[in-house]
């Protein structure tokens, strides 16, 4: 109950940016599943997209929150929202972390999705059918997602200190 009232409190504060600025949002998350998405790899997940945002898009606001959903960030774009979306889902697809994360983009009129620009939609993490099937169906345990996840991320690390330069 706790994360519905979290996702009503995003969607009312979301509306509000909106209402009072009349830009495109971009909205951060992570894809983490149940209850608890304040988890350590979730927060790393995010922290790295939301630098991979801001060299993507043109940011003029840009606003974070920690919740029940974890940490959100909410970025006030001037790129139109068709493009921003096109983008979004580009960093989706093609960076490391891209697909533990949810990024989307809306204005006042309208939420922007995959579909409208061609896109297939978003796939599971372990069978690569489409993660809508997957969820509704629970397909999968929790944990073997989770595990999936923290997987993703601990890989995902190792390469970066990998590729880190070590001071001598």
């Amino acid at each position: 109950m706790e994360l519905l009232e979290a996702r009503e409190k995003r969607d009312a504060f979301e509306q509000d940016l909106l209402e009072k600025n009349g830009q495109v949002l971009l909205t951060l998350r992570g894809n983490y599943p149940g209850e608890n998405k304040d988890a350590p790899s979730v927060s790393y997940v995010v922290e790295t997209l939301r630098k991979e945002v801001l060299k993507t898009f043109r940011v003029e606001e840009e606003f974070a929150e920690q919740s029940k959903e974890g940490l959100l960030y909410f970025f006030l774009l001037q790129e139109e929202g068709g493009e921003a979306k096109r983008k979004a889902v580009l960093l989706e697809e093609t960076h490391p972390l891209g697909r533990l994360a949810d990024l989307d983009v809306r204005d006042r009129g309208r939420i922007y999705s995959r579909r409208d620009l061609g896109c297939p939609e978003r796939s599971c993490y372990l069978c690569k059918e489409k993660a809508v099937y997957c969820v509704r169906s629970m397909k999968h345990t929790m944990e073997e997602v989770i595990l999936y996840f923290e997987k993703q991320v601990k890989e995902y690390q190792l390469l970066e200190c990998e590729n880190t330069p070590q001071r001598q």
